[in-house]
């Protein structure tokens, strides 16, 4: 018979050292250890619409000055919630590392440079919280919105899929400038989720008044702020949901450990071939108590 402690050989049963790793007794990898969520899947919320969207080759070059593009051609994947929720449980908020077998790793400007193409130098991302909104997005947008989209300083985005649909074929310069900051607004909402998930926040529209200086900001680190702060709220409280840019931890985690990326079944079959995750939560667990460092691509 199976004992508890064979079914669980495959996580180390907290830090040896205390003095350092202090959130321990919070942290969600002591709750798997005593069984609690042994198999409970974090839910993984994203706004990812924008990314089924073609783009209108007009609003291209406004999208290239305002550093936007790598992002916007990314295109949408479905989010492995078992992976996201197994690189969770290796969070330390302390650090702000993943505690591995074969020593800690994390997440850098670097990586999110080059897996969104997002601008990582610059001024802050930073935005006023109160404005007369309505008469922003009219400014801005070339249209306002009715007072039921805009609750305290986020818009409905609902609205800007409305009214910012296809460009008109005989639009001017001003209306596809428009088209394009609504866009990208829609972009930062798949970024920079609103809890609700249905909603943008307004303090970034100010930010893409003039689009070359957009470029300007460090829209990367702002970013990586954000994913670090959602896997430090999930990681030392009982919410069973995270959000934010969880499409650069999945990239990175397949791009750096070759144990758990997703692979071809059929070596003879063709390029575009759909790639086999694992998509188990156990396993993944299992793959990377067993790593070595060998199985790590820095």
């Amino acid at each position: 018979m199976t004992t508890q402690q064979e079914r669980r050989d495959y996580i180390v049963p907290g830090p040896i050292d205390k003095e350092l790793l202090r959130l321990q007794p919070q942290h969600r990898s002591e709750g798997i250890w005593n069984g609690t969520v042994e198999h409970e899947v974090v839910t993984c919320r994203r706004q990812g619409l924008i990314l089924h969207t073609d783009i209108d080759d007009r609003i291209v070059p406004h999208l290239r000055d305002s550093g936007f593009i790598s992002i916007a051609r990314l295109g949408f994947f479905s989010l492995d919630w078992h992976l996201i929720s197994a690189f969770v449980e290796r969070w330390r908020p302390e650090t702000h590392t993943f505690m591995m077998p074969i020593g800690e790793c994390t997440i850098t400007l670097q990586d999110v440079s080059i897996i969104s193409g997002l601008p990582v130098h610059g001024s802050a991302v930073t935005g006023m919280s109160r404005a007369d909104w309505p008469e922003v997005c009219e400014t801005l947008l070339g249209a306002r919105p009715p007072p039921e989209m805009i609750r305290g300083h986020t818009l409905k985005l609902s609205w800007l899929v409305d009214e910012f649909g296809d460009i008109p074929h005989q639009a001017d310069d001003l209306t596809v400038l428009w088209h394009a900051r609504a866009f990208i607004l829609r972009l930062i909402s798949s970024i920079f989720p609103d809890k609700t998930n249905s909603r943008v926040n307004l303090m970034f529209l100010p930010l893409l008044e003039d689009l070359r200086e957009a470029a300007t900001y460090s829209w990367g680190g702002a970013c990586l702020a954000f994913l670090y702060r959602e896997l430090c709220r999930v990681a030392v409280t009982e919410t069973k949901e995270i959000s934010g840019p969880l499409f650069i931890l999945q990239i990175w985690a397949w791009e750096r450990f070759k144990i758990i990326s997703p692979s071809i079944r059929d070596p003879s079959a063709p390029h575009d071939a759909p790639l086999v995750t694992t998509h188990v939560l156990p396993q993944i667990r299992y793959n990377l108590d067993r790593m070595r460092p060998e199985d790590v691509i820095i």
